[in-house]
């Protein structure tokens, strides 16, 4: 038996696409005709029926009927809805949904945050449905697209974890809501992006991807214009600094404030690292001290020996051998300047060798620590980015800057400082662009290689399916790709900040390439998420997390080195020189600590909430304990 045959699904994306675009014709259709008979539909229809699941579960060869049968009585006595069809020894399916009244039932019991008919955010109660449903809004607008999958997920997951671990499950993922998808196509006309869609689709934790990304874009304007006329205009370096300063800090307390609007209205403002913990936590099952439930513990001393005895260690090892390769680069290109002459086009390989290692090497070692901190055992996944991201910038901003640096410092040339920072900008960017389309066109080039072509159903199969629309979807996605997290992405974004300010003063047009590369990784990295991966399970944040302090810690850094080569300036030290003879170095800590000054005033200046977000914060707090006087006040007449 051959191959393909073994595997009877496909990933062509080609494919994949055509059904969804003829689903969509077809749902469009559908609910032309609902609109047509008042809203009625024959219960038989197929696509009424398909409209419904929510979430697939695909066993694997190994899983005989009692297993699958087993599992799907599991998830029955949640109150879950379940349909278990058996195609093939190799295609066995469960497809889970679930009653509005049940749905409703588990947002209660998940704590989830709604608006109310006040105006404030309240955790919703199934009881008090009516207070939740604003006007003109029915029951089923109260979930949102990315809530459903989720709530159903986190109750059944638990109990059929061991058929998981046993390999009787091979795979479970929602399923695209084809009509939905419309929403992210391709559109050049579109000058925003549709956040809010994002988010009621992928949830918070994309939604906030593509926030920070469009307001991140947006706010590079500035300094692209800003770069183009210091380089017409040659501006005094201490001007450049100041400008930058003022930039950075603004952009990053201005996103505070956005993410902090963002998490309101999406109900994740109050979450914290009591929450849940996440899927992969490994632990023993105690009573939790707050709660009193049981929860999975693991004691922190060991997570502490992993990352004081281990982790680091590897981490510190790592970041001297990149500090190596990039002073390795000069020896290089010493004996190349020697041999050949400082006019050869030999002078440039070094460097771009240089920058594609440094590509090479953060993937590497993103690998890298990921595995530590998997192993370090973190209880949330706000704990978890956080470590890993720790991590990963030690290493980047050495990796990435250690030899801009050197050559800026101790080698103090500004001419080979500039071409360094630009050639390194250049290919990263590059690279970045390849790996975004590129890794899609592969997979759709292989995909319309590959031997084995499904044209159609066969009729024995037919015979055993009971929605063959739903089956064809199920078939084609669950061939496509796991989508993980938003984590390369920030990581690309954190690089790219580094190279745009923490040389502005010798790279004026590292803003310019910066905006327009993330025009484009906008529209390609929602093209990618809707079309090349199956879709994610939402997870829930309330702002970027670790990449925060990455980002603040690159606009600190920044300052540092555009002072310090503002004083490398000649016409500088002589100044300093002339009215401070005795100290002239100082002048550098004075203006630097001046600087340092205006961060911290712009940072007291503008609050991190908007104001209409501490008033809703603190009429939920006024609601609630009106809400508790008055059960109270009940309590004791009764």
């Amino acid at each position: 038996m051959s191959e393909d045959a073994k595997n009877p699904r496909t990933s062509n994306i080609i494919q994949n696409q055509l059904f969804r675009r003829q689903r969509s014709l077809k749902l469009e259709a559908l609910q032309k005709q609902r609109s047509l008979h008042g809203g009625t539909v024959d219960a038989d229809d197929d696509d009424a029926q398909f409209d419904k699941t929510y979430i697939v579960i695909i066993f694997t060869e190994k899983a005989k009927l009692r297993h699958c049968q087993d599992v799907e009585k599991i998830i029955q006595e949640f109150g879950i809805q379940t349909t278990l069809e058996i195609v093939s020894q190799s295609e066995k399916y469960l497809y889970l949904s679930a009653s509005l009244d049940t749905l409703l039932r588990l947002a209660d019991e998940a704590e989830l945050e709604k608006m109310t008919t006040t105006g404030s955010m309240q955790k919703f109660n199934h009881g008090c449905v009516s207070d939740f449903l604003q006007p003109g809004m029915s029951k089923d607008q109260i979930l949102r697209y990315c809530e459903t999958p989720v709530l159903i997920k986190d109750v059944v997951k638990p109990p059929i974890r061991s058929y998981i671990q046993k390999g009787y499950i091979e795979d479970m993922f929602p399923l695209h809501d084809i009509l939905y998808l419309e929403k992210f196509n391709v559109n050049l006309k579109r000058v925003r992006l549709p956040i809010e869609e994002i988010r009621n689709y992928f949830g918070s934790s994309i939604g906030m991807y593509f926030g920070f990304l469009e307001f991140y874009t947006q706010a590079l304007v500035f300094p692209a214009i800003f770069g183009t006329l210091q380089y017409f205009f040659d501006f005094n370096l201490s001007l450049v600094c100041s400008f930058y300063v003022i930039w950075t800090t603004i952009f990053l307390e201005l996103w505070k404030r956005k993410c902090a609007g963002y998490s309101y209205r999406w109900g994740t403002i109050e979450m914290s690292s009591l929450d849940k913990p996440r899927s992969a936590y490994k632990g023993k099952l105690k009573p939790d001290p707050i709660t009193g439930k049981m929860t999975l513990h693991y004691p922190m001393r060991y997570t502490y020996l992993q990352m004081y005895c281990i982790s680091y260690p590897v981490v510190l090892v790592c970041v001297v051998a990149a500090a190596w390769f990039a002073l390795y680069q000069f020896q290089i290109e010493a004996e190349v300047l020697a041999d050949f002459g400082p006019e050869s086009w030999l002078l440039y390989v070094p460097v771009i060798v240089q920058s594609v290692l440094i590509s090479i090497f953060s993937w590497a070692y993103e690998k890298l620590a990921t595995f530590l901190t998997n192993q370090e055992n973190h209880r949330t996944r706000s704990q978890y980015d956080r470590h890993r991201v720790n991590k990963l910038m030690i290493f980047e901003i050495v990796n990435n800057f250690f030899s801009q640096f050197y050559i800026a410092f101790v080698l103090q040339d500004l001419k080979q400082l500039k071409y360094q920072l630009m050639m390194q900008l250049l290919i990263f960017q590059l690279l970045c662009i390849a790996q975004e389309i590129g890794i899609p066109l592969m997979a759709v080039l292989r995909q319309k290689y590959a031997k084995y072509r499904l044209k159609e159903v066969e009729q024995e199969k037919i015979n055993t399916i009971t929605n063959l629309a739903r089956y064809e979807q199920c078939f084609y996605e669950s061939g496509l790709d796991q989508y993980q997290s938003t984590y390369e992405d920030y990581l690309q974004m954190c690089i790219q900040f580094g190279y745009v300010v923490l040389f502005a003063a010798v790279a004026p047009f590292a803003a310019l390439g910066a905006l327009i590369n993330n025009v484009f990784a906008a529209h390609i990295d929602m093209f990618k998420i809707s079309n090349i991966f199956k879709r994610p399970f939402a997870r829930r944040t309330k702002n970027i997390g670790a990449w925060q302090l990455a980002f603040e810690l690159l606009s600190v850094m920044s300052l540092l080195s555009n002072c310090g080569l503002l004083f490398l300036q000649p016409n500088v030290k002589q100044f300093f020189a002339h009215w401070l003879p005795s100290i002239p170095d100082l002048s550098f800590i004075i203006f630097e600590h001046l600087l340092l000054g205006l961060k911290f005033i712009i940072h007291k200046v503008i609050h991190e909430r908007p104001r209409w977000v501490r008033i809703g914060l603190l009429k939920a707090d006024f609601e609630t304990s009106q809400a508790l006087k008055k059960f109270k006040a009940a309590n004791k007449m009764a």
